[in-house]
């Protein structure tokens, strides 16, 4: 017996001693993933600790938070630094909040500003992302608590995996608006998003469900815990809205919208001080998701704020910012139509009208020399300009004409090959074509090829369910026309193991960032060009999907 055990505990030794050779090899290795998007959660942190001693305001929640406050405006308008402490919701917001923890003190201001989804209102906590995170700066090991240290340990080998390729191999660098490079020394995304780029105006794939049932009881507890430690500490805790886009929600009336923000104001224990309609805002102020906005938006949504901080720490009054249109009329879509062509125009809390006080709140106004329709909005044609957009107080100021440049001639597109064209369903999608189903005899094949063109409409994105009943198909490949893929596209294909992919950028192709492959093989693979790994491997949404990515 005793040599059992004094066998059992060489075999422990061992294998402690393995893990930690493996736990030190891998920190001690150089960054590897500084140029992502959650590399900035260690400058978040940094700027934090830099305004210990003074007195500030912070503002907590997802990525709407990273997207949606400028904190100069904060800072210019209500004379105390801020702190933009939102980034990714699949990390988790309780960790944003853990994270402040030793660095709130008397006097600070701290908002709540989660997004209005259960993933947000949970107590999600992402072990991976958060090693990335710390990659970076692993001082922030030290403020995640207990309750997540086996989400932690569970996700190191993982993470170590992704490190030591990417060290082996080469250290990705992503480009665009999801990499580190975007934001500013305040913590706020500053990439340009002029426009839109979401072709119907919101996201159905992850609509804004405001029913209570999203929030969870022991959310709700942690949330309350920490707000009664940081008043403890003799700061003042607020709850605000994060930004939403009026089309992306679920519900179909006021009542129900109202009805969600009563349940928020009777279950938390600090003071509301927004209204949840005055933060549905039109869909032209949106960029990417529901709740990211554009350069227009981010204005849009800091004043609203602004004023309702002014509200309860400032002397109340109105505050003056001048607001820019939105990419889009406040009720048209793309197409000319209503945006809520099933709903009742009177029906829903969409965003007031310009040129009001609206109801105390601010008083945004139309800057100067910017034409107007009769009902006091901008028409796309008469839209602002980015150079009148990123900043409030820039549409002030003139405007110099560059000398006009030669128009350049367009190249041809190359049009790739439409050879199973005959085995699909299609129906019209924008200004193209979506797959919304297989023939009878495309369900017959192992191999399809999403076609390019079909009597010169062009292909570009795939339905809900597209494949389903799909029982042969084993080898799907898409082509560079699809630029969207919508939710549960891939469901009911049951030997699929095979995707492949003939893009240079994931960033091209907008999916789910959640759920896209939940109900597929566990061997499914997502195979992408060598050139674009990376892109796809570090991008918002599809780094969501990692281990399924595979480089060809």
């Amino acid at each position: 017996m005793k040599k059992t055990l004094t066998a059992l505990a060489a075999v422990l030794l061992v294998l402690a001693l393995g893990i930690s050779c493996v736990l030190a090899a891998v920190l001690i290795l150089p960054e590897q993933f500084d140029e992502h998007y959650l590399a900035a959660l260690a400058d978040k942190y940094a700027r934090l600790r830099s305004l210990e001693d003074e007195r500030k305001i912070i503002v907590i929640g997802g990525s709407s938070v990273a997207f949606g406050v400028n904190s100069q405006m904060i800072e210019e308008n209500l004379g105390l630094p801020a702190v933009n402490m939102g980034l990714y919701g699949p990390l988790g917001v309780t960790i944003m909040m853990d994270l402040t923890r030793g660095y709130v003190h008397e006097g600070d201001i701290v908002v709540l500003a989660p997004e209005t989804d259960h993933q947000t209102m949970s107590m999600t906590f992402n072990g991976e992302a958060m090693w990335e995170c710390c990659d970076s700066d692993f001082t922030m090991l030290f403020k995640i608590r207990y309750h997540n240290w086996g989400e932690m340990l569970g996700s190191f080998w993982p993470y170590a995996q992704k490190k030591l390729s990417a060290f082996r191999t080469e250290k990705i660098a992503p480009d665009g608006v999801y990499d580190h490079d975007s934001f500013n020394e305040y913590g706020d995304i500053v990439y340009p998003r002029i426009q839109p780029v979401m072709e119907q105006w919101y996201d159905p794939d992850v609509p804004i469900d405001l029913d209570p049932s999203i929030i969870d009881d022991d959310y709700l507890d942690y949330l309350n815990e920490y707000i009664a430690w940081c008043e403890k500490q003799g700061a003042s805790v607020y709850f605000s809205w994060p930004p939403m886009d009026a089309l992306g929600i679920v519900q179909e009336d006021a009542e129900s919208v109202i009805a969600y923000a009563t349940y928020v104001r009777e279950h938390i224990d600090c003071p509301v001080i927004s209204n949840i309609t005055d933060y549905v805002m039109a869909p032209g102020y949106f960029y990417d998701t529901n709740y990211h906005v554009t350069d227009r938006g981010v204005i849009e949504h800091t004043a609203r704020l602004i004023q309702d901080l002014n509200n309860v720490i400032g002397d109340g009054s109105l505050v003056q910012i001048e607001i820019p249109m939105p990419a889009i009329a406040d009720n048209p879509g793309a197409s000319g139509e209503p945006l809520m062509p099933n709903r009742d125009p009177g029906s829903m809390p969409l965003p007031r009208g310009r040129n009001t006080d609206n109801a105390g709140q601010f008083l945004p106004g139309v800057p100067d020399g910017m034409p107007e329709t009769p009902d006091g909005m901008l028409t796309p044609d008469t839209a602002l300009t980015p150079d009148t957009a990123l900043t409030p107080d820039a549409a002030a100021e003139p405007v110099t004409t560059a000398a006009p440049t030669p128009t350049p001639v367009p190249t041809p597109e190359v049009v790739g090959s439409s050879r199973d064209a005959e085995y699909f369903l299609y129906d019209a999608y924008n200004e193209g074509l979506m797959i919304t189903g297989v023939t009878d005899e495309g369900r017959e094949l192992s191999t399809l090829e999403i076609p390019w063109l079909i009597d010169d409409q062009k292909v570009v994105a795939i339905g809900q369910y597209a494949f389903e009943g799909c029982a042969n198909l084993t080898a799907l490949y898409i082509q560079p026309n699809i630029v969207r893929i919508m939710q549960s596209a891939f469901d009911g294909a049951p030997r699929l193991t095979e995707i492949h992919i003939d893009n240079d950028s994931g960033a091209n192709i907008l999916i789910p960032g959640i759920g896209l492959f939940d109900n597929v093989p566990a061997r499914l693979r997502v195979y992408v060009p060598s050139s674009a790994y990376g892109t796809f491997f570090a991008d918002y949404f599809w780094g969501n999907y990692y281990d399924r990515l595979v480089s060809e």
